[in-house]
């Protein structure tokens, strides 16, 4: 069993399969008196593809914990504003029979294409083709020079502004309707911490939380890590 999350939208039914590329950008040239030879270069972005339905009816197996009801023209809306909005989370969990994880995919990525199969095969159901690709931050750096008395010219760069020293909560109650996974979010910044949370509190992934449940957010080593980056490593 696993569940699937792009961004705040889960997958209703997660696929039967998914695909990641992780693409080798290698370049092979010709050396005299070597004949052909391989130039290693880092990978590429991971992509991942996969087909989920888009349900018109109710079914048994839908594993939404919040939208179980519905129906296909939301996660239509919902990918029009995924592909609107450019750097999304997809997380992927992976349960065993008896509720415990077996790992997790976690993943910033973008919405780079998406397909819609409409059949008269499926009855009421659609079906999405999904690629994402991995994301990967960056940003230019700003150079600062300065000439001292004697003339001599140093320069400087200056990095990206800091996000350390987050302060976070030693505990948060949870809204109506919150799941465990976007309590995490807002509290953090991101859901890197998910299942350090949850095994700290001792609930299951994907959680739905009762309305004002007492969530906490902090020990010793969690603290440590969110002030050091705001992800356990």
């Amino acid at each position: 069993m696993y569940y699937m999350y792009i961004d705040k939208m889960e997958i209703p039914i997660p696929p039967a399969e998914m695909t990641t590329t992780i693409a080798g950008k290698n370049e092979t040239i010709d050396l005299i008196g070597k004949g052909e030879v391989n130039i290693i270069k880092p990978p590429g972005l991971t992509e991942v593809s996969f087909k989920f339905m888009l349900p018109n009816s109710n079914y048994p197996f839908n594993q939404s914990t919040l939208f179980k009801g519905r129906k296909a023209k939301y996660y239509l809306d919902e990918l029009e504003k995924l592909k609107k909005k450019g750097v999304i989370q997809f997380i992927m969990v992976r349960m065993s029979p008896k509720g415990s994880m077996l790992g997790m995919n976690n993943m910033k990525c973008t919405l780079e294409d998406w397909t819609l199969e409409d059949s008269a095969d499926e009855g009421f159901d659609m079906y999405a083709n999904i690629k994402l690709k991995k994301w990967k931050d960056w940003g230019a750096k700003r150079i600062e020079v300065t000439t001292d008395e004697n003339g001599k010219v140093t320069g400087t760069v200056q990095g990206d502004r800091p996000t350390t020293g987050k302060e976070v909560p030693k505990s948060v109650k949870s809204g109506f309707g919150a799941t465990l996974q976007q309590v995490v979010r807002t509290q953090l910044g991101n859901p890197d911490n998910l299942f350090a949370i949850a095994a700290l509190n001792k609930i299951a992934v994907p959680a739905l939380l009762t309305y004002g449940q007492l969530i906490k957010l902090k020990d010793e080593s969690l603290t440590e890590k969110v002030q050091n980056g705001g992800r356990m490593t």
